[in-house]
């Protein structure tokens, strides 16, 4: 069995496994091995977003701080970062629309919050009818917000470019492709290490990788990777497919934004599905929240090999709090809702014709790329809103990131690595900052605003 050694390993090379490499060869010496079970980096759902640097005014300044403030820095991280690698970075702007008054009430909250997290009054701005109509003369609303600073991306493009970079600028990150962890062994003696077993699929031989520190950047497969670790915990994860439908080119000037609703299931971490433009200008309609049983649930086939697992793994707890959650009326109505946008199109395309009338779901014949995203319930059965970031022993499991995570991938990376430098846990013995090497993408001050300002906690 070959056995290879790190000081850092970190399980998943998707934009934010790849951000934490980066921050750490920016900030430390450590050798860093990141393990990915596909052959490129961020094939999963870094690749199948929505592709939005996402501005921080839906996120409450109180309940989603941490969100908010990395929307927030987020953008500025990725607008140098895409400049200095040639890589599209459109600032196309956002709006979201109301059209009854439990909207509105929600609309002069989000402008609240959007001051609040940060954004500049020049920045984001309420209008009614008449005014957005100067904007977008197709769009049929009764007041909207206009956010200016929000961007599209392709975050599949720039993962992969980051994941090469980070590699060929010198020996300090390697990465291990197509390679599944098996088992997860804490030793404390004769000193504190991990090992982990993980099977080569290029060639089906099971190998071994001790390292001093370890964190899972895992996404869908968090959880999986927790219980590996013997580790006692109160949530079950869920899946949900976000789909699309690609608009024709007959209405690629239909408007100039990205069009956002007031979601209708507020107390859910969804949106409703939206009108997008993608970075290559595409526009496309989405995405659901459609229930499926497994993170790789793309189509019914492993959906239905997936499905008697997945729900014997949730029974099997009989935590009574969660099972009312998954029955509850709320929840019914979201699966009834999202499964059919699922299976009629119509249905889909008309959640955005209310907004935008004059699409008709016959011109739509193409469907987009579907992701995956998975959602944690804790004990009590209530959906957890926020990142989890659990440090046990020598070990930190990143649970439930999701969206903006890729928008605020590189702030909460450098959130991490300062508090884990700080704990010493990594080595704070970087003798260079990398101003002439050609990861030098941020200036020093934008960094250090996420010692300060990304304010995440260890649990």
């Amino acid at each position: 069995m070959t056995i290879h050694n790190s000081h850092v390993v970190i399980i998943g090379a998707g934009i934010l496994g790849t951000t934490l490499a980066y921050a750490i060869s920016t900030l430390s010496s450590s050798k860093i091995t990141i393990i990915e079970q596909e052959e490129r980096a961020g094939l999963h759902t870094s690749s199948r977003n929505t592709g939005k640097v996402h501005a921080p005014f839906i996120y409450n300044p109180e309940k989603k701080k941490i969100w908010a403030k990395a929307a927030l820095y987020g953008y500025n991280f990725w607008k140098k970062y895409c400049q200095a690698n040639n890589i599209l970075f459109v600032e196309d702007g956002v709006i979201e629309v109301a059209n009854d008054e439990k909207a509105l009430s929600t609309l002069s909250q989000h402008l609240e919050w959007g001051i609040k997290n940060g954004l500049d009054e020049k920045e984001i701005i309420m209008m009614d009818e008449k005014e957005i109509s100067i904007f977008e003369p197709n769009l049929k609303c009764q007041s909207a917000i206009l956010c200016n600073k929000d961007a599209s991306v392709n975050y599949g493009q720039i993962t992969q470019r980051l994941a090469t970079q980070i590699c060929g600028e010198n020996h300090q990150v390697t990465f291990i492709t197509r390679s599944k962890v098996l088992n997860i062994k804490n030793r404390s003696d004769p000193s504190p290490e991990i090992i982990l077993e993980y099977i080569n699929l290029f060639e089906n031989k099971i190998k071994e990788i001790k390292c001093d520190f370890l964190i899972s950047a895992a996404g869908s497969n968090s959880i999986n990777i927790l219980d590996m670790t013997k580790t006692i915990h109160q949530y079950c994860d869920l899946f949900f497919r976000g789909e699309y439908w690609i608009a024709p080119p007959k209405y690629n000037k239909l408007t100039n934004h990205s069009i956002y609703s007031v979601p209708e299931f507020q107390q859910f971490p969804f949106l409703d599905p939206h009108w997008i433009i993608r970075a290559n200008g595409n526009r496309e309609v989405g995405p659901n929240a459609c229930p499926v049983f497994s993170p790789y649930g793309y189509n019914k086939i492993v959906n239905a090999r997936e499905f008697l697992p997945k729900i014997y793994k949730l029974m099997k707890g009989k935590n009574n709090k969660i099972i009312r959650t998954l029955f509850s009326t709320e929840m019914l109505n979201l699966i009834y809702k999202e499964g059919l946008s699922s299976i009629s199109k119509k249905y889909m395309i008309n959640r955005v014709k209310k907004f935008l009338p004059i699409i008709e779901d016959r011109d739509f014949r193409i469907r987009g790329t579907a992701g995956i995203r998975s959602n944690l319930i804790d004990k009590e059965g209530n959906f957890v809103m926020n990142p989890i970031f659990m440090l046990r022993n020598n070990m930190l499991h990143i649970l439930n990131y999701n969206s903006p995570g890729a928008t605020g991938a590189f702030p909460i990376s450098y959130s991490i690595i300062f508090k884990l430098l700080q704990r010493g846990i990594i080595k704070n013995d970087r003798e260079d900052d990398h101003k002439d090497t050609q990861l030098a993408f941020f200036d020093q001050k934008l960094i250090e605003a996420c010692k300060y300002e990304i304010d995440l906690d260890f649990i």
